[in-house]
């Protein structure tokens, strides 16, 4: 169920020696790790869980809900540190 995450995630770095030629070559590294992906997975359901959830307030209430809206953030803020954290380490 999560094989598109973890192909998303999976590093692909060209061999250094041959950067400059033709030929297609790419060397794969590792998988990430199982954890890495349950953990970004469950930051997207709650992205969507949080974003119906201001649609509903928005919806029923007619209001804007600044605490929901907060919670966006966070849970994209980590989701986007995350994954640049992930793409950066050596």
């Amino acid at each position: 169920m999560l094989d598109w995450l973890r192909r998303a995630l999976v590093r692909v770095r060209p061999p250094l020696g041959e950067r400059f030629e033709r030929r297609v070559s790419v060397e794969e590294r590792t998988p990430p790790p199982e954890r890495f992906v349950l953990s970004v997975a469950l930051m997207m359901v709650f992205f969507v869980g949080l974003v119906a959830l201001e649609i509903a307030y928005m919806f029923f209430m007619g209001e804007w809900n600044e605490v929901i809206f907060n919670g966006v953030m966070l849970v994209v803020g980590s989701l986007i540190g995350a994954l640049f954290g992930y793409r950066e380490a050596p």
